[in-house]
Formats: C-alpha cells, sequence, structure tokens
C-alpha cells in the first residue's frame, strides 16, 4: 500500500511534466504535509508482527454515479446542447467560486463507442473552447490517427468542466480539488447516460482514481475497470506526451491498442509496432 508522502511525490512529478513551476496550497493541502513531517520525525511505534498470507491489493470500484442535471428530450445533441445551456451558471449557483467563468465542454461524436476524459481545461482550452487544444492535443490528435481514428470520431470531455482558479493566474493551471471532482461526477454520469460509448478512456492520474477507485494511475493501468456500467481504461494525460521517452508512450500506445482490440478495431504489424525502438 503506498504510503501518504508517495502519493504526494507522484502528484507533484505529474504537475512538473505539464510544465508547472509553483502549486498553490489551500489550508487543507497544507495541514496534510505538516501531518506528514510530524510522523517522519515521531518515533516508531513497537508493534507484535503476526504472519499473515500475502494477498494481492485489491482496488475498490468506485460507486456509481447518478445524474442531477435534467435530461432533456430529443436526439443525442439536442440533449448535450440542453446539458451545455444548464452548465452555463452552474458553479456558481452551486457555491464553486473557486472556478473560472469560461465552460469548455466537449467536442466530437455523439453517437462515438469511445469516450475521452481528461482533468480540466487549462489556458489554452479556455482560450479556444474546446477540450484537447494546443500541443498536447496536437499529439493526442497524432496517437487517434495512429489507431485510425479522427477526433471527429470520438467524444471528447473533461471530468471538470471549467478551468480551476488561484491567485494571480496567467498561463499556470492547478489540479481539481476533491470537492471539485465530486462536484462534477454527476454531470459526467449525465454525459455517459446520453452518449452511452461502449468505452471509456481517463486520461490522467485524475480522472482515472475518480472512477476507477485506487491511488495511483500506475496501479490503475493495463486492466479494465467500470464506472457506471461501462468498461473503463486508464492512461497518461495527452500533456504527458510531450516530453514522454519512447518507453512511456509504448506504454501509452499499449492502452490505445487495448481499446482497438476491445472494439475489434483491425490492427495491422505497423500498428503494433509503434514505439518499440
Amino acid at each position: 500500500m503506498p504510503r501518504p508522502v508517495d502519493i504526494v511525490i507522484d502528484f507533484l512529478k505529474e504537475q512538473q511534466t505539464r510544465g508547472l513551476e509553483h502549486v498553490t496550497l489551500d489550508d487543507e493541502a497544507r495541514e496534510f504535509l505538516n501531518h506528514l513531517v510530524k510522523q517522519r520525525h515521531a518515533p516508531a511505534k513497537k508493534t507484535e508482527e503476526i504472519p499473515t498470507t500475502p494477498t494481492p491489493e485489491k482496488i475498490p470500484e468506485p460507486q456509481r454515479v447518478v445524474p442531477t442535471l435534467q435530461l432533456a428530450s430529443g436526439s443525442k445533441s439536442e440533449q448535450l446542447e440542453h446539458l451545455k445551456k444548464q452548465l452555463a451558471d452552474w458553479p456558481q449557483r452551486h457555491g464553486l467560486d473557486s472556478m473560472r467563468e469560461k465552460l469548455v465542454f466537449s467536442f466530437g461524436n455523439p453517437d462515438a463507442s469511445i469516450m475521452l476524459v481528461g482533468e480540466s481545461p487549462g489556458l489554452q482550452d479556455e482560450n479556444s473552447g474546446v477540450p484537447f487544444s494546443g500541443p498536447a492535443g496536437e499529439k493526442f490528435d497524432a496517437i487517434l490517427k495512429a489507431m485510425g481514428l479522427l477526433r471527429s470520431d470520438v467524444y471528447l470531455t473533461y471530468l471538470v468542466k471549467f478551468r480551476p482558479s488561484m491567485p494571480r493566474q496567467t498561463t499556470n493551471n492547478r489540479t481539481p480539488s476533491p470537492a471539485e471532482i465530486a462536484a462534477f461526477l454527476p454531470t459526467l454520469a449525465q454525459e455517459v447516460s446520453i452518449i452511452k460509448p461502449k468505452l471509456i478512456m481517463t486520461l490522467g492520474t485524475t480522472p482515472s482514481v475518480a472512477l476507477c477507485g485506487g491511488t495511483t494511475l500506475e496501479k490503475l493501468r493495463g486492466q479494465w475497470h467500470q464506472w457506471n456500467e461501462i468498461p473503463v481504461r486508464a492512461s497518461e494525460s495527452p500533456s504527458l506526451l510531450l516530453t514522454a521517452s519512447n518507453p512511456k508512450k509504448r506504454e501509452v500506445w499499449e492502452d490505445m491498442l487495448a481499446v482497438m482490440e476491445h472494439l475489434a478495431m483491425p490492427i495491422n504489424d505497423k500498428q503494433r509496432g509503434y514505439f518499440q525502438k
């Protein structure tokens, strides 16, 4: 089982790969870090060792999330448009003053088999109003192309639909808080109920842990999970691909191959060999 300090280190490393040089801490985070420091300097407690049989760590299945926003009638596109309108002033009405004002909703095919869920909008997404914008989005488009897909073939969305705010914010981004994630999970459940994808791919630690449970992305990768009765595959954030080594890119590509196999998509030898050298 990972130590709390290991979870903090994993989080900080992921932020570093996204280009963040500073991380803003709220009072709750500072209290948690102070607790870790006190634990480190506290004398170790002597406990009686009881022989046990090692058992594999089991990742708890997250509970089903029930949609809470009103679902309109009509086509999938009409239902999504209705959902988008409801979200326009949603954070303010629910007391989430930690969100910026511009909604970044979704992009892609309402009838898609694959639904891709990222963490939250960054600066470039906020400027364009489109998820997965900028260099990281271009890199992810190249991954889709290697699968034989276009953006218009899949459905792209974020777990949190607004860019999380922070003091004196310019180009820097921050990870959504647990409260922000919990507030937006019913909205994502609403999207899933409309799209009805054959599978979901979570991109990055935050959406992967939110939908699949567990504590780290590494423990979730390489297997199938379930969320609201939909198969889920956890993978890396597209921003990581900008600086990732070939072995790390290969890990991401293996997630894509697993998705292609799950959907019985054709896979040729060239595709199977990407990033192996």
